[in-house]
């Protein structure tokens, strides 16, 4: 591929969930060349399955990417020191956490530089075999974006807990002065489990009610649970991207998931 036809060519980001696909293309060099859209995903089909189906359904096969990336939403993470990073104990790592189920994964990861960690998640395999045969892919897993966002948009209390809510996932990450205290994720619908065990972190962290920061990103789930937590917590704040991400079109885009928009927007 030669220069120009790279200059011309679309960064292509994907966001893979049980729920759904979400697409996005858009040239870097264009702005306004955004296009997204979004795929439900059928219970009763296998993921792989689903996603040949959105694919298809996408009108995006066929074509060149000058970038590819993809999110793998998924709960089911662990984090290691850098510096006992090896690729050849991913799964061993891995499975230790997480037991072998009956369907084949791919270990993934990602570094976080800043933190002198690596986060290891999984992909189910067949997904991915599909997803090699669109070209070169960057995987990345949502705890690995979220930490990046508040690296980059370090905030001033000195202890914080992030909780990013959507699709009845949940992501908290704790930390005190920038450094990561805890990273953990689980999958719930009912805004009362979701509070239960975020105030179980909270609690066994030693958070102040009165003095430490509550800060949630995400859906409806978000909405929700800050109406639910105020009465435990005095210091909440609400991640608008339209404040975040000023003057982009990403943000007259509906329902677009936050850790999406900020790959686009940060990497």
């Amino acid at each position: 591929m030669n220069k120009e036809t790279t200059q011309l060519s679309p960064t292509l980001s994907i966001r893979i969930s049980t729920d759904g696909f979400c697409f996005c293309t858009y040239l870097p060099q264009q702005p306004d060349s955004v296009k997204y859209s979004y795929h439900e995903c059928d219970e009763a089909t296998s993921l792989s399955a689903n996603f040949a189906a959105a694919w298809e359904e996408s009108g995006l096969a066929g074509r060149k990417y000058n970038n590819i990336q993809v999110i793998v939403s998924t709960t089911e993470f662990t984090t290691i020191p850098a510096e006992y990073d090896n690729s050849e104990e991913y799964e061993t790592i891995f499975g230790s956490c997480f037991p072998a189920s009956e369907k084949s994964v791919k270990i993934l990861s990602n570094r976080l530089s800043a933190h002198n960690l690596t986060v290891l998640f999984a992909i189910d395999e067949e997904l991915h075999e599909s997803l090699c045969k669109i070209g070169e892919v960057t995987y990345y897993s949502p705890v690995s974006i979220i930490m990046g966002f508040l690296t980059r948009y370090p905030r001033e209390e000195k202890r914080v807990l992030t909780a990013y809510l959507q699709g009845g996932k949940s992501l908290l990450i704790a930390m005190e002065e920038g450094r990561p205290l805890l990273m953990n994720g689980f999958a719930s619908e009912e805004t009362q489990d979701q509070l239960y065990y975020l105030l179980c972190i909270w609690n066994e962290l030693e958070f102040s009610q009165l003095e430490d920061t509550l800060l949630l990103c995400g859906d409806t789930h978000a909405d929700a649970m800050e109406m639910s937590a105020k009465n435990f917590i005095r210091n909440i704040c609400r991640v608008n991207p339209r404040e975040q991400f000023r003057s982009n079109l990403l943000n007259k885009i509906e329902n677009i998931p936050f850790d999406l928009q900020t790959l686009l927007l940060c990497e």
